[in-house]
């Protein structure tokens, strides 16, 4: 299933390479940041295996495999040499995004519900059912009261973003009859029906699992907190609780990407493209005070590198990955969602490494190649 060859190792060179002192092959280990590399690694003998196995034990003492591109068909870019990986979907299926190394599918034709569910193809068997109903979410007055609830449920919802909190607990933010954006969650393949969710009247742009809260956040910067119990016994969890914690301010952003820091911080990626097609693309990072509700700018991101997409983001560790990335940039992915609005793309670009030290755009290398700046993808870390 899985998409890079495994070559057989003649007896002699595996014994050859098995005697190698145990710290180079440390030192080498950890300077693949491909995850097929790292699988290759393994297989070269005995005690190279061992050695992948006892980091899976300690998985923080080795920096994880740096992302693939997910162009949802089945095929994958790893970087930094992009090489191509693919795995066979299911038929009648659709591939809507990711959530680390979870592919979100929707299943065509399976009326009256629709069918979602998540799946790891790293993974054999790994696959956990979503919910194919939704109930009618709670609308909040505006003294932040909840409205009437009701017991109608619908299949007339889409599914925008999943976060996968824990085995037992997802959370996702969907469309719900063409209104604006509910929070909901559920215990994957127990619930047959995403609980009553809070619909404040705000559409999201992107949703974030913080310290053990969710976080939305609009295209203004407005932010909420969403307190989610988890259920206990034959209770279900649910969305309780909704606050606006920081209020955010007319500005020129396109689209908004909520990442939580290596230092633990909460952080928000602005996305701005000019309407003028003459005026250059940039990004702005901003850090959430929660204490004083309010938005501070970032200036260097310093030896953090950020991915963002609309299904996946994640801040990882440059200096940690063999020299292939440098610190304060923003690699970033266009699936669809934010330029093509704008009418014909021109100059845009759909993904590329923002500098912000230099506020310029590179494209992404992929070893010998780029990847075209108006590919559409989003990431997958496996």
């Amino acid at each position: 299933m899985g998409g890079w060859p495994s070559k057989a190792t003649p007896a002699s060179s595996a014994s050859g390479w098995s005697s190698l002192l145990p710290e180079l092959s440390d030192l080498i280990l950890r300077s693949l940041p491909s995850l097929a590399d790292r699988v290759r690694f393994a297989s070269v003998c005995r005690h190279w295996r061992h050695a992948v196995k006892h980091y899976s034990l300690q998985a923080a003492s080795l920096p994880r495999a740096l992302p693939w591109l997910n162009f949802r068909s089945g095929r994958f870019r790893s970087l930094p040499d992009g090489e191509l990986h693919s795995f066979r979907f299911r038929k009648y299926t659709l591939c809507f995004g990711c959530f680390d190394n979870w592919l979100l599918f929707e299943e065509a034709g399976c009326r009256p519900s629709r069918r979602y569910y998540l799946q790891n193809p790293l993974i054999t068997g790994a696959t956990k059912r979503l919910p194919g109903y939704c109930m009618e979410p709670v609308h909040l007055n505006p003294d932040g009261s909840h409205g009437t609830s009701s017991s109608s449920r619908s299949t007339e919802f889409y599914i925008s973003k999943v976060i996968m909190c824990s085995r037992d607990l997802v959370v996702a933010k969907l469309n719900y009859q063409h209104r604006p954006d509910a929070v909901v969650c559920c215990r994957p393949g127990m619930s047959s029906t995403w609980l009553t969710g809070l619909c404040n009247g705000n559409w999201y742009h992107d949703m974030a699992f913080y310290e053990g809260k969710l976080y939305t956040v609009t295209v203004e910067g407005d932010l909420f907190v969403n307190e989610v119990s988890n259920g206990t016994g034959t209770e279900e969890p649910r969305v309780s609780r909704m606050e606006q914690l920081i209020q955010g301010t007319p500005n020129s952003a396109t689209r908004c990407y909520l990442v939580i820091s290596r230092t633990s911080k909460l952080l928000l990626v602005r996305w701005i493209i000019p309407q003028d097609s003459t005026q250059e693309m940039t990004m702005k990072v901003l850090e959430a005070d929660l204490k004083m509700s309010r938005w501070l700018e970032v200036e260097s991101l310093g030896d953090q590198v950020l991915f963002i997409s609309s299904y996946c983001s994640k801040a990882v560790t440059a200096s940690s990955h063999g020299g292939y990335l440098q610190g304060n940039q923003i690699y970033f992915l266009d699936d669809g969602l934010v330029h093509w609005f704008l009418g014909p793309c021109g100059n845009r670009q759909a993904c590329g490494v923002f500098h912000m030290s230099s506020n310029t755009i590179h494209p992404i290398s992929l070893g010998e190649e780029h990847l075209s700046t108006q590919s559409k993808a989003s990431w997958f870390f496996p």
